[in-house]
C-alpha cells in the first residue's frame, strides 16, 4: 500500500517533536504538586513538632502557627479574587485545612490518631481534589485559556503573534503524520480568512517549518476553522506508485493519484466535471497529472479514454497507447475525433432519456468517456474556428452525456484557449515560474487560501494542488505529491507501458458509440491511400500556372468577406486599418470588404473625418452566426463583379450617333456561356476533389491555389461555384489534409495529410 512505500511522514520538525513530548508528559506532571506538598506538610509538621513540641516552647509554637494560619487563609482569599468562586473556596479551605493540621501536628506530633488520620484520609482527599480539577481544566479549557493538549500549548504560544488573541485550538485527531484540530474563533471578531492570512506567523511563532500549517474553513460555523499541522518536507521525495487502487470496479470510485502532505491518499473521484491541468515545462504536469490520472482510469471497467496530443507526438502518451481506446498525433485525427464525438453526445443524451436516466449513473449502460487533450494551446492554435466552436460545445454538453474533459497546459490564460473553458474546469497545479500565472491555474478558493505553487517552480516534480467538487474542505489548500513510476525516463515508461498492457482498451467491452470512436493510430500518409487514388491527367507544376489577381480574389473573396464580418462583430470595431492588420490583406481590399459589409447592412457608413464605421450587430446578437455562415456561402456579388471587371479601354470611344454594329460569328461564339452542368450529389463531389488530391499528391505536386485550372475543370464538372470549392477547402485545411499560406489576398494551399479521407463519413458536402 501507499504508506508502506512511502516515506515517514514526520508530524513537525524535530525539536517540535520535543516540545509536544514534553508538553504531553506535562499532562501527568500537574497531577503530582498536590501529593508532593502533602508529604512535604507531613515531614514539616514532624520537624516543627520535633523542634517546637515540648513545653514551654509548643505554647509559643501553637500562638504562632494559628497567627500563620489566619493569615495565609485570608492572603489566599484576597489573592483569588479574580478565579471563579468554587475555585476561590478550594483554594481557601485547602489552606486553612492545610495550616490546622500543621498547627495540630506540630503540638501533638504524627503519632496521634487524629492526626494521621486526617493527613492520609483528609489530606488525600485535598489532593484528588485537585487533581480532578486538573484533568477537568485541562480537558475542557473551563476557566484556563491554555488548552491542555499538545497542539493547543503549541499554539497559544503563537496566536498572540499572530493577531489572533482570543481563538483556542484544540486536537481532534492525531497520527504518526499529523495533527489536526479544531480552532475556536472569537466570535464576531475573527473568522477563517483572517487565520489563513496570518497561517506564515503561526508557523513563525509554533517554530515549524514553512507550509507546516494548513487552514480551512468550517462550513457549518463561521467562527470555526479547521488546522492540520504534517511536515512539508516529506513530499518533496518522489513516492513509487503503489499500483491501482480499485482495478476492475466503477470509474465512480476515487482515483487515487498521490498523497497529501499530512499522510492522506488523494482519492479523487473524477465523474461529471472537467479538470485543467497547469504547470511549467518540467513541473510533473504530464507524467504526474496525466499519467497517474489516466492510469487509474484505464484500469476500470466502464471508462474509456480519448488522448489528443499534437505536440510532442508520443513522448507523453506513447507507453499508454495500448490501453487508450483512441490516440490521435496529428492534426487531421485530432479535429475527426472532435467532430465525431460532438456528433455522438446527441445520441448519447438521447439513449440515456430513453432508459430512464437524467445523467450517466454506473451500470446505465454507457461507457464513461474521458477526452485528454496534451498541451491544448497548441491544438487551439491549429483548429479552425468551426472546430473550436464544437470543441467549446463539447465541454458544455459532454457531461450529461456521460463524459470529462481533461485540458493540460502550461499557463491558461485567453491567449492559450478561451476563458470559457477555463471556467469549466477544476484545477490541479503544479510548479510555476511567475507568480502572476498563479490566478490561471487555482481555483477561487485557493487564491483565498494564498496557496503558492510558485515557489516550487520545476524544483519538485509532482507536487500540486488539487481542487474539484470531489476535495474535502480540509484539502485543497493542501499540497500533495502524484506518484513516480520510475527512478528514470526509461524505467518510468517500461512500467507505464507494462500497466497500460495489463489494462487493454481493446480487452474492455463497451457501448456502441464507444465502439464507433475507437480507433487505433494509422500513419499520416498511407499507401492505401495512394492505391485509391483515381486515375487523372498529368497536372503541370503550380509556380507555372498563370494566376489573375482579380480572379482569385474573386474566388477568394467569399472566405474573406466572412472572416471579415465575424471580426468586427467580435470586437465591435470596423476600420480598413484593422483588417489590414488582422487579415493581412492590401489596403485597397480592406475597402472593398467594409463596403461590402456595409452593403449587407453589417456596418455603418465611416462617420465624418474618419475611417471607423459603426457596428450594427451586437456580439452576442443570434443572427450573427447566421449572417457569418451565409457570406461564407454566397460572398458578395457586386464586389465579385466588380473585382472581374476589367478597366474600358481608352482608345476605344463611341457617340451617340455612331451606328451599333453586328458581332461577327467568331466574337458571338465567344460572347457565349456554356451551359450550366448538372450538380453532383454532394458525396460524388467531394468524391471527385479527393480524388484530385490523391493524384495530385502521388505525383509530387502539393501545392496549388484556388484557381488552379485542372482544380477549376474539376469543380465545374461538379456543377458547383467558386464558393463551394473554397468551403471544401476551408473544411480540409481545419481537418488537416491542408496548410494554407496567405500573401495578402491570395491564398496557397498544400497537402500534408490525406488519412483523413480514407474514412470519410461526415457527408459533408454543400
Amino acid at each position: 500500500m501507499a504508506r508502506k512505500s512511502a516515506p515517514s511522514l514526520q508530524l513537525v520538525q524535530e525539536a517540535t517533536m520535543d516540545r509536544l513530548a514534553a508538553s504531553a508528559v506535562s499532562k501527568v506532571g500537574v497531577l503530582v504538586p498536590p501529593w508532593a506538598v502533602l508529604g512535604a506538610e507531613a515531614a514539616a509538621g514532624a520537624i516543627s513538632h520535633a523542634v517546637w513540641g515540648q513545653a514551654p516552647a509548643v505554647t509559643w509554637a501553637a500562638v504562632g502557627c494559628t497567627l500563620g494560619s489566619t493569615v495565609l487563609t485570608g492572603l489566599t482569599w484576597a489573592i483569588t479574587h479574580q478565579r471563579r468562586l468554587i475555585g476561590r473556596l478550594h483554594a481557601t479551605a485547602t489552606t486553612a485545612a492545610a495550616s490546622v493540621w500543621f498547627t495540630t501536628a506540630t503540638i501533638t506530633g504524627l503519632g496521634a490518631p487524629v492526626v494521621s488520620g486526617a493527613l492520609f484520609f483528609g489530606g488525600a482527599t485535598l489532593a484528588l481534589s485537585w487533581n480532578i480539577r486538573t484533568v477537568i481544566r485541562n480537558t475542557t479549557g473551563d476557566g484556563d485559556e491554555h488548552g491542555g493538549d499538545a497542539l493547543g500549548s503549541l499554539f497559544n504560544r503563537a496566536k498572540e503573534q499572530a493577531g489572533l488573541k482570543g481563538a483556542r485550538v484544540r486536537a481532534v485527531e492525531v497520527t504518526a503524520h499529523k495533527v489536526k484540530g479544531q480552532m475556536q474563533l472569537p466570535p464576531g471578531e475573527k473568522t477563517a480568512e483572517d487565520v489563513v492570512k496570518a497561517t506564515d506567523r503561526i508557523e513563525s511563532g509554533m517554530r515549524l517549518p514553512p507550509g507546516s500549517v494548513v487552514v480551512a474553513r468550517d462550513d457549518d460555523r463561521a467562527d470555526r476553522a479547521h488546522i492540520t499541522v504534517s511536515d512539508p518536507r516529506a513530499i518533496r521525495r518522489p513516492i513509487p506508485w503503489p499500483g491501482p487502487s480499485h482495478p476492475g470496479a466503477s470509474i465512480d470510485k476515487p482515483l487515487r493519484i498521490g498523497l497529501y502532505q499530512d499522510g492522506d491518499d488523494v482519492a479523487y473521484r473524477f465523474v461529471g466535471h472537467h479538470l485543467q491541468i497547469m504547470g511549467m515545462t518540467g513541473s510533473g504536469k504530464s507524467i504526474g497529472g496525466a499519467w497517474n490520472i489516466i492510469g487509474e482510469i484505464i484500469t476500470r471497467c466502464d471508462a474509456a479514454v480519448f488522448s489528443i496530443d499534437i505536440s510532442k507526438d508520443d513522448q507523453t502518451m506513447g507507453p499508454l497507447r495500448e490501453g487508450l481506446h483512441r490516440f490521435e498525433t496529428s492534426k487531421a485525427g485530432a479535429v475527426e475525433l472532435i467532430r465525431a464525438m460532438h456528433a455522438a453526445i446527441p445520441e448519447r443524451t438521447k439513449w440515456l432519456a430513453e432508459h430512464g436516466y437524467s445523467n450517466w449513473e454506473p451500470g446505465c449502460g454507457l461507457t464513461y468517456w474521458y477526452l485528454h487533450i496534451e498541451e491544448i494551446a497548441k491544438l487551439m492554435s491549429e483548429l479552425g474556428s468551426q472546430d473550436e466552436d464544437l470543441l467549446g460545445e463539447i465541454l458544455k454538453e459532454i457531461r450529461s452525456a456521460g463524459g470529462s474533459v481533461i485540458l493540460s497546459l502550461q499557463r491558461a490564460d485567453y491567449t492559450q484557449i478561451p476563458t470559457i473553458f477555463r471556467s469549466q474546469m477544476a484545477k490541479m497545479c503544479f510548479g510555476l515560474s511567475d507568480p502572476d500565472d498563479v490566478k490561471y491555474g487555482v481555483s477561487s478558493r485557493q487564491r483565498k487560501a494564498d496557496v503558492e505553487p510558485h515557489e516550487w517552480e520545476d524544483r519538485h516534480p509532482g507536487m500540486a494542488y488539487l481542487d474539484g467538487s470531489s476535495v474535502r474542505t480540509t484539502h485543497y489548500a493542501m499540497p500533495l505529491r502524484t506518484f513516480t513510476w520510475g527512478q528514470n525516463s526509461r524505467e518510468a515508461r517500461a512500467a507505464m507501458a507494462t500497466h497500460a498492457a495489463a489494462y487493454p482498451a481493446a480487452g474492455k467491452q463497451v457501448d456502441p458509440f464507444t465502439a464507433a470512436l475507437t480507433r487505433p493510430a494509422v500513419p499520416a500518409a498511407s499507401d492505401g491511400a495512394r492505391s485509391m487514388a483515381i486515375p487523372m491527367p498529368p497536372v503541370p507544376a503550380a509556380p507555372g500556372i498563370p494566376r489573375d489577381p482579380d480572379d482569385e480574389f474573386a474566388a477568394d473573396f467569399a472566405e474573406l468577406l466572412a472572416d471579415a464580418a465575424h471580426l468586427v462583430i467580435a470586437t465591435q470595431h470596423a476600420s480598413p486599418a484593422m483588417l489590414q492588420r488582422k487579415l493581412r490583406i492590401a489596403w485597397e481590399d480592406s475597402l472593398r470588404l467594409l463596403e461590402a459589409l456595409e452593403r449587407k447592412d453589417i456596418v455603418g457608413p465611416p462617420a465624418p473625418d474618419s475611417d471607423n464605421r459603426p457596428v450594427l450587430l451586437a456580439a452576442g446578437d443570434t443572427l450573427a452566426a447566421d449572417v457569418v455562415a451565409a457570406l461564407r456561402a454566397t460572398g458578395d456579388v457586386v464586389t465579385q463583379t466588380l473585382a472581374r471587371t476589367d478597366d474600358p479601354d481608352p482608345s476605344i470611344t463611341a457617340g451617340h450617333a455612331d451606328p451599333v454594329r453586328e458581332p461577327s460569328a467568331q466574337e458571338a461564339d465567344a460572347l457565349q456561356a456554356d451551359a450550366p452542368a448538372d450538380t453532383m450529389n454532394p458525396a460524388q463531389a467531394r468524391a471527385l476533389v479527393y480524388a484530385w488530391l490523391r493524384h495530385r499528391h502521388q505525383n509530387g505536386k502539393p501545392s496549388f491555389t484556388a484557381t488552379d485550372e485542372d482544380l477549376t475543370a474539376v469543380r465545374r464538372k461538379t456543377g458547383n461555384s467558386r464558393p463551394w470549392i473554397y468551403k471544401v477547402l476551408t473544411d480540409l485545411t481545419d481537418r488537416g489534409v491542408l496548410t494554407v499560406a496567405k500573401t495578402g489576398s491570395s491564398r496557397t494551399w498544400t497537402i500534408t495529410d490525406l488519412s483523413p479521407l480514407d474514412h470519410e463519413d461526415y457527408g459533408r458536402a454543400a
